[in-house]
């Protein structure tokens, strides 16, 4: 079975490792798609070339480099032609411009595809991201959901093909073993957060919420 993935997020290094789990089934010919870099709020996010045994990584330029809605990779139909996947995994949510062409590229030569979705909130967009959001949801055979919260969002948006909660990436195991909580008698009690220090993580919920506990307590924060 040959599968196309499309994901701006597989320029790190460590989230390559899923790519090498997935390659290694021998009924699976994987091909990844992903863009020399990523431009955010934080700069540039360069490729890291880290797990890339059995499979095929190629590197493309992206359209609208750094603008979430609107950046597209411009070679995928022709790639898509070339390869003739049977399923595309676009890593992207529906309502954006890649996904929605994407899965049109797909489609007109005959593959199947899945997106995957954080949207945990019910938001309605303006045509014409609505109206491409429409047209993923009525073409896709699958999606994949990183909480319970997202296919909730996407039932109520008519979707009714089938969905997986299925977290991104999760934590590889070799790199973090799982350790046992050790908390002595009388310890403090100890709050982690790990994550980027930005408002819309609210770390500052956390902050208010803490200094409302009663005890002894320690929050720490990584980011």
């Amino acid at each position: 079975m040959r599968v196309l993935m499309v994901s701006k997020a597989c320029i790190v290094g460590s989230y390559q490792k899923k790519l090498e789990e997935l390659a290694a089934f021998p009924d699976i010919d994987l091909t990844v798609v992903v863009p020399p870099l990523w431009k955010d709020e934080r700069g540039a996010l360069h490729l890291e070339q880290v797990y890339t045994d059995g499979y095929h990584f190629v590197v493309s330029p992206l359209a609208f480099n750094g603008h979430f809605h609107l950046h597209f990779f411009p070679a995928l139909p022709k790639l898509m032609r070339a390869l003739r996947p049977d399923i595309l995994h676009i890593d992207e949510e529906p309502y954006n411009l890649s996904t929605w062409l994407a899965v049109r590229a797909a489609c007109s030569v005959g593959a199947r595809s899945v997106f995957f979705t954080w949207q945990n909130l019910v938001r309605r967009y303006p045509p014409p991201f609505s109206w491409m959001e429409q047209n993923v949801l009525a073409s896709v055979a699958y999606g994949i959901a990183g909480n319970q919260e997202a296919i909730q969002v996407w039932r109520s948006k008519g979707y009714r093909g089938k969905m997986a909660v299925i977290p991104q990436f999760g934590v590889d195991p070799d790199l973090y073993p799982f350790r046992s909580p050790r908390r002595l008698d009388g310890a403090p009690l100890v709050i982690g957060y790990a994550g980027r220090l930005v408002e819309e993580k609210g770390v500052d919920l956390l902050l208010r919420a803490a200094a409302q506990l009663d005890g002894d307590w320690t929050v720490r924060i990584l980011g």
